[in-house]
């Protein structure tokens, strides 16, 4: 009679370094974002609600660096043509952020590389948001038609390419952890 050796056995029942990632990462995702997004029993909304102040702060200071004719009142920018943006808490970039920080704690590296290149994350994460917020703004000047455009296809799903790439960076430049 046949029988299958049990080093495949043991192979069947080991799940692959991919998919402990793609586990982790779902489930660092899920944890974060019901930690800091759901305004009724969120804990950590107080963490989005700070980034979404800084965002408004940074995004005023680069609307004056490039005097785009816009009026700043509060989290509100008023166009000429009567326009009113609003940037909420999803327009902080806090989400790019958290979905880096999951795939990079889900990452089998050492937890130095991890703070290192979380604070990095952070850090060119606010900056490019803030350009975002203000090339989307400088766009809606000229051309209020074009808003859902430049918000939704360039605005959200185009910086969702900027923590895949510091990802990427993260993965090829951080030393592995030892597994015992």
């Amino acid at each position: 009679m046949y029988s299958r050796p049990l080093i495949a056995v043991q192979e069947r029942t080991t799940a692959s370094p991919f998919w402990l990632f793609v586990l982790r990462y779902v489930g660092l995702c899920v944890a974060f974002f019901a930690l800091t997004y759901f305004e009724d029993y969120s804990p950590l909304i107080v963490v989005s609600n700070l980034h979404t102040e800084l965002s408004v702060y940074l995004t005023a200071q680069w609307i004056d660096v490039f005097d785009i004719p816009v009026v700043m009142s509060g989290s509100s920018l008023h166009f000429q043509h009567g326009m009113v943006l609003h940037i909420v808490n999803q327009c902080n970039g806090l989400a790019a952020m958290l979905l880096f920080l999951a795939a990079a704690m889900a990452y089998p590296a050492e937890k130095k590389d991890i703070v290192r290149w979380s604070g990095l994350a952070y850090t060119l994460l606010l900056v490019a948001n803030t350009i975002r917020l203000c090339w989307i703004t400088f766009h809606v000047v000229d051309n209020p038609q074009d808003f859902e455009f430049v918000h939704e296809v360039l605005g959200r799903y185009g910086f969702a390419f900027v923590p895949l790439i510091l990802f990427y960076l993260f993965t090829r430049n951080s030393v592995m952890a030892k597994t015992q």
